[in-house]
């Protein structure tokens, strides 16, 4: 089954492979150097339809550059390259891609920041013995009630 974890190493490295750094693992809160990036998850919701498990979960990348003209340079090429490689499927494992949704830029040039922001809707075949509990299906209870 592939993990929250896992779709968020997915997306690190596809941020060093490209840019040539990998994002900052601490917590913004811990503070940075920059320029520097930041990958987070912001939202998750998981449910269980049928033998699928459905996570929806919204995804931010921050990039913050240096305090210049240079610097906000560095972030409109950021921001280029990120909407190129967020059109294509992103690789978790052999098996697995993300499809990045509904991507949306912000840009803040006075706190030189750009934050990048995605919707994914992983879907999963749950394997079975896998511990899962399972609603029964309309039909189901229909049967059972006749």
């Amino acid at each position: 089954m592939i993990t929250l974890i896992d779709t968020i190493r997915g997306i690190s490295e596809c941020m060093e492979e490209t840019f040539g750094e990998a994002p900052v693992t601490k917590d913004v809160q811990e503070g940075f150097d920059r320029p520097c990036t930041f990958v987070e998850p912001v939202d998750l919701a998981t449910s269980l339809e049928s033998e699928l498990r459905v996570d929806e979960i919204t995804i931010e990348i921050t990039r913050f550059s240096e305090f210049s003209y240079k610097g906000y340079l560095e972030l409109l090429e950021y921001q280029k390259t990120l909407s190129e490689l967020l059109l294509k499927p992103i690789p978790v494992s052999e098996t697995f891609y993300l499809y990045p949704e509904d991507v949306e830029f912000e840009l803040d040039r006075n706190d030189m920041f750009l934050v990048c922001s995605f919707a994914l809707n992983n879907i999963q075949l749950v394997e079975a013995g896998e511990d899962v509990i399972t609603v029964p299906t309309m039909e189901e209870l229909e049967l059972e009630q006749n």
